[in-house]
């Protein structure tokens, strides 16, 4: 046995999704619903080394879950699937594979076939210039294959010599044969190591192998198979592991927290296999796992994730019998997961549940958990920052028990539901897009910017303009608009050659645009410039109060902020003044019939006779929501009701207004909702990112 120190020489992977920090705060909306599955399915094979999983089933249809930012799961409109979803035009397959971007399967007539929205495909497309597969190896960004007449053939990166073709640098998009080899049984295929063993037990490999040399150790480039000293009486491989011919298990490789299982976590190399002693009548190995005879699992090394499968989170050193899970055919470990398939042909998993891996149940660490087959119940309700870890950070939903929701999307923004439709800004491909109350994808299209839908419309901009779809996600006619805001009153407002008019819910033109600015309507009245001063029009496009305001506010209940000679007021839907101008600012009333204004730098209350409720006394004051409002001194915020009672100290450093009884703030060190008394409904930590 021999142990060599690395000396900061290993070039290591880290694969970690795509991150954008950005800030969206939103209000409140939920609706409950469910998305069924097929409970029934029998599955007679898994694979998966990286971030997702595909299961074969008893009808030769492929199943896949886990990570799709790629579209390696076979559509592009969603990043994660926490679900098992069935892969179209990955049929009549006999064999499985699963890279870290992509997904490979041999059908039962030996051709292969490959799926990968970042390769361009949008349909599973055929490796040209291979037939006759009868095994399969994905790596992260290379696939190996054997055929029935011995040898191995490859394609994909070959950067350091993975594809054993005598050369290193170039990739290569179709099948090349590996150099040398004949007459072999099984093919492995590590991050950029390459593996095949051949009929009398030996073992060759290429690519990035690591040599030793006295106490240092370094990967170089091996561009066509060499023997694998050390090892032999081969029957199958895996990532650093061997399972021999007579049951017993050999390791070697880094020493990470245990992964070599011989009782020491120190981190070493070591360039020899070691056998486990501990294990024996094994029939499948799977990186630091292994199958007994008898269906049993044997799991060691890092445990960071919950990924060795006791329940915990400590690393172990040497092999332990997993005791929740029995009857085991085949295992296939993940990066922070573990999937296995028992002979009654169903899937179970253990490892990371942060983001709803494995289950939405609030544990982060799962042991061996039944793979679900049918998505759980959950309502989207409010959005919130979402940072399962520390180095991750995305937005999500709670449900209605202010749970987080753990559906594992990745996504950059999103924002309230709105009829039923949330937007959500994907990482998938850094577009909006709509989602059902389940999440589901709404229907297909994809956005650079949308607002919320009202009246069953939304303003979406794409590449050629600003448009409105339908909750089918149908376009409303056919002309782009350089600008367009919100549907109200039957109307919305559209900028065409730089002047606004307005469009019907058919998209028709029924005012024509003539004015320089324009806002949605309220109230039968919208506000619309003109010469440089504000007025209001009613929903025929007459105007019934002339631009005579430097300054309005939309109508929200039957009187109007407006800004005249610099002075603010308040006017009725007629142009008569409700409350003379007089104010320095003036915000607008809400149902509780109160508005805020500022008097001598200050803000205070106003109800519709004029008359202070609550005396000027604030740095700013926000338009009560619901009853309550947020009002600021020395800088921050607190939360008051219509009596002008603080239900909050002054603690916020931001408040946005009440929706369905919950209000988004955020304090020096947290954020989340307080209810409708002040208290914290959900609370995090803000999180200070890298």
């Amino acid at each position: 046995m021999r142990s060599v120190y690395i000396k900061l020489r290993f070039t290591t992977l880290v694969l970690c999704g795509l991150l954008l920090f950005m800030t969206s705060y939103a209000g409140a909306s939920g609706v409950s619903a469910a998305t069924t599955g097929n409970k029934d399915v029998t599955f007679t094979d898994v694979a998966g080394e990286y971030y997702h999983f595909l299961a074969l089933d008893s009808q030769g249809n492929v199943w896949g879950w886990g990570n799709n930012i790629a579209g390696q799961l076979g559509e592009d409109t969603i990043s994660y699937h926490t679900v098992p979803i069935r892969i179209k035009g990955f049929e009549n397959v006999k064999l499985i594979g699963a890279g870290y971007d992509h997904s490979t399967v041999v059908k039962q007539d030996g051709t292969v076939w490959v799926w990968s929205a970042n390769q361009g495909d949008t349909q599973p497309r055929q490796v040209k210039g291979i037939t006759d597969v009868i095994d399969i190896a994905d790596s992260a960004y290379y696939t190996l294959a054997l055929r029935k007449d011995g040898t191995v053939w490859g394609w994909g990166r070959n950067d350091v010599g993975q594809l054993g073709n005598g050369r290193n640098g170039d990739d290569e998009t179709l099948p090349v044969q590996v150099q040398l080899l004949s007459n072999v049984t099984a093919i492995s295929a590590s991050f950029d190591e390459s593996l095949a063993v051949t009929s009398d037990g030996n073992v060759w490999r290429w690519g990035g192998v690591v040599k030793c040399s006295g106490n240092t150790c370094k990967k170089g480039s091996v561009s066509s198979p060499e023997l694998f000293e050390g090892l032999s009486n081969v029957k199958s491989l895996s990532d650093e592991i061997a399972l021999l011919q007579d049951g017993t298990v050999v390791k070697w490789g880094i020493n990470y927290q245990g992964s070599i299982g011989i009782g020491t976590t120190e981190y070493s190399y070591f360039p020899d296999p070691v056998q486990l002693s501990s294990l024996t009548d094994i029939v499948q190995v799977s990186k630091t796992r292994a199958v007994t005879e008898d269906g049993q699992v044997w799991s060691w090394g890092p445990n960071t994730y919950g990924q060795v499968g006791d329940g915990t989170t400590e690393p172990r050193p040497k092999p332990i019998k997993l005791s929740r899970i029995n009857n085991v055919v085949e295992i296939s470990s993940g990066e922070e997961v573990t999937v296995a398939l028992t002979r009654d042909g169903k899937l179970y998993e253990w490892g990371n549940n942060d983001n709803g891996q494995i289950s939405n149940e609030s544990a982060n660490i799962m042991a061996p958990t039944p793979v679900p087959m049918t998505r759980q119940i959950v309502t989207y309700a409010l959005p919130i920052p979402w940072h399962p870890n520390d180095w991750t950070f995305a937005w999500t939903y709670l449900n209605d028990k202010g749970s987080v929701v753990k559906d594992n999307q990745i996504y950059y923004r999103v924002k309230p539901f709105s009829e039923g439709l949330a937007a959500v800004h994907r990482a998938s491909n850094d577009l909006w897009s709509f989602i059902t109350v389940n999440g589901d994808p709404a229907f297909s299209g994809d956005y650079r910017i949308v607002k919320d839908f009202h009246q069953g419309r939304a303003a979406v901009k794409d590449k050629d303009g600003w448009q409105f779809i339908n909750t089918k996600g149908e376009f409303i006619g056919s002309a782009r608009y350089l600008n367009a805001d919100n549907f109200a009153n039957g109307l919305a407002p559209v900028l065409v050659d730089k002047k606004w008019g307005y469009i019907n819910l058919s998209g028709k033109m029924v005012i024509v645009p003539q004015f320089a600015s324009a806002q949605s309507f309220a109230n039968g009245l919208a506000a619309v410039k003109t010469n440089g001063k504000w007025g209001f029009i009613d929903t025929t496009g007459k105007v019934v109060i002339k631009s005579v305001y430097t300054a309005v506010g939309p109508f929200t209940g039957q009187v109007i902020a407006v800004n005249q000679n610099g002075k603010w007021g308040y006017i009725n839907k007629t142009g008569a003044w409700v409350i003379k101008p007089q104010y320095e600012d003036a915000k607008a009333f809400s149902s509780a019939l109160l508005a805020p204004v500022k008097v001598k730098g200050k803000w205070g209350y106003i109800n519709l006779a004029g008359k202070l409720i609550i005396s000027p006394q604030y740095e700013d004051a926000a338009p009560f929501q619901e009853g309550l409002a947020g009002v600021k001194k020395n800088g921050l915020w607190a939360i008051m009701n219509n009596k002008g009672k603080l239900l909050t100290s002054f603690e916020f450093v931001e408040v946005q207004p009440y929706n369905n009884k919950f209000a988004w703030v955020v304090t020096a060190t947290d954020n989340g909702y307080i209810d409708s008394a002040g208290k914290w409904y959900y609370k995090d930590k803000i999180v200070k990112l890298p």
